[in-house]
């Protein structure tokens, strides 16, 4: 997952020395609120169908009409295959959202990264020395403006999330690039590879020019 989908980081060492380890996830609460509420508009909408297409298939009469016309049989069983797969589709994003947690340690020399999720849990690392730098990144949303400062990596899923706060000064900045011997980078290096992705693109298909 991407640093951004983590918005608790519960540093579990300080910030002065090495290793430095943290815990991250999302807040449960809303997340349960949503589950409850997309898994509740899902029965209301599957469920009935289901219910028919159950009364269907126990009916004999039912069962003989469909046989002598198939492309009913396959329209009913697309539109109901549809309403479970738009509901199916956001419900398991939002169970693996609320059930990733992010365990981060920091050593001198390397960056290891543990994910857990409800299908099992990966790990990865990275040496240290292969980070481009830290960016302190703002962050905007109804919820409000989280300051953020994360460990910039060329591939973005390698970034990791270091510290979250409502506020993050210039000392704090200073204080982990001096521990982490890295500097800082601009909060546009976070999506410097997307960047120029986009742009090999437009050099191998170039747009064409509108008079």
């Amino acid at each position: 997952m991407r640093p951004e989908a983590f918005e608790c980081v519960d540093v579990t060492s300080g910030f002065d020395a090495f290793p430095l380890r943290s815990q991250q996830g999302v807040p449960r609460s809303p997340g349960f609120l949503h589950l409850g509420l997309l898994s509740s508009l899902a029965a209301l909408v599957v469920l009935p169908q289901i219910g028919l297409a159950g009364y269907a298939l126990a009916s004999s009469e039912i069962r003989q009409m469909i046989a002598g016309q198939p492309l009913v049989a396959f329209q009913l069983a697309a539109a109901l295959a549809f309403w479970i797969g738009i509901f199916a589709w956001p419900l398991n994003g939002l169970i693996n959202r609320l059930t990733c947690r992010r365990a981060v340690e920091i050593t001198r020399d390397q960056v290891s990264v543990t994910d857990t999720r409800a299908n099992g849990c990966s790990t990865w690392s990275e040496p240290l020395a292969a980070y481009r730098g830290v960016a302190h990144h703002i962050r905007s949303s109804l919820a409000g403006t989280r300051h953020e400062l994360v460990l910039v990596h060329s591939d973005a899923r390698r970034s990791v999330l270091l510290t979250t706060a409502d506020q993050i000064t210039d000392a704090d900045i200073g204080r982990m690039t001096r521990l982490l011997r890295l500097p800082q980078v601009p909060a546009s290096e976070m999506y410097a590879t997307a960047k120029r992705i986009s742009e090999v693109v437009n050099t191998v298909f170039p747009r064409p020019l509108v008079a």
